[in-house]
């Protein structure tokens, strides 16, 4: 209310005012604001215009808690490192221990050389016995490819084989069923008595016949 207030829109009434209030309360809290009877009574009281007051200047409140805050921290302040109160009251290494441990840091930096020497080698030997397994691998999977392929190859061959020699057989089986039907179909109009057959039958068949016996006599030539 006190943003729609500052805001100060002509020609609004006090109606105005609460049910544009009450539809932003909607639009920012995602509900209705269902107690503006108990803001009718309480606006005008003296604990709500301290509150409102104190909300219209949060930067005065702000500001004296953090002044609060800090002096607080600053009282209960306590160092939790021991080493900087002791840091003061510790001896210089004398000489004999700082050879000491200058030949220490030289002894543990030769052995750490050496010990990353040896997994340098290490590492190059087994990169070296992988590249022979990967060859090795790779030689045996292009064998396998190769007889794979020869099979397949094979296999094509055999298969049209078999295609030529059943297309053969079906042409000469065909080939004997119509011979036989020919064979049948000559013994018929052979048979035929020509006698019996009216003059045009007889002029037909008698023809078919000498057809028939010309093409048994090409046969035995």
């Amino acid at each position: 209310m006190a943003d729609m207030v500052r805001t100060n829109p002509s020609g609004m009434t006090d109606a105005d005012y609460s049910a544009a209030v009450s539809a932003n309360f909607a639009a920012i809290e995602k509900h209705n604001f269902s107690l503006l009877h108990c803001w009718q009574i309480l606006k005008d009281e003296p604990k709500w215009m301290e509150l409102k007051r104190k909300m219209d200047n949060p930067q005065n409140s702000s500001a004296s808690r953090d002044n609060d805050l800090t002096s607080e921290q600053h009282n209960n302040f306590v160092d939790l490192d021991p080493d900087n109160a002791s840091a003061a009251r510790k001896r210089p290494m004398g000489r004999d221990a700082a050879k000491a441990a200058k030949k220490k840091a030289a002894l543990d930096s030769s052995e750490y050389a050496s010990k990353m020497h040896d997994l340098s080698v290490q590492k190059v030997e087994l990169f070296k016995e992988t590249e022979a397994e990967k060859k090795a691998r790779l030689s045996e999977m292009l064998a396998l490819e190769k007889v794979k392929a020869n099979e397949t190859r094979e296999h094509r061959q055999s298969m049209l084989e078999l295609e030529k020699k059943r297309v053969a057989m079906e042409e000469k089986r065909l080939q004997m069923k119509a011979q036989k039907e020919e064979r049948l179909e000559d013994e018929r109009i052979m048979a035929i008595n020509l006698d019996t057959c009216q003059p045009l039958e007889r002029l037909y068949y008698q023809k078919r016949q000498e057809d028939v016996l010309r093409k048994l006599q090409s046969r035995l030539q």
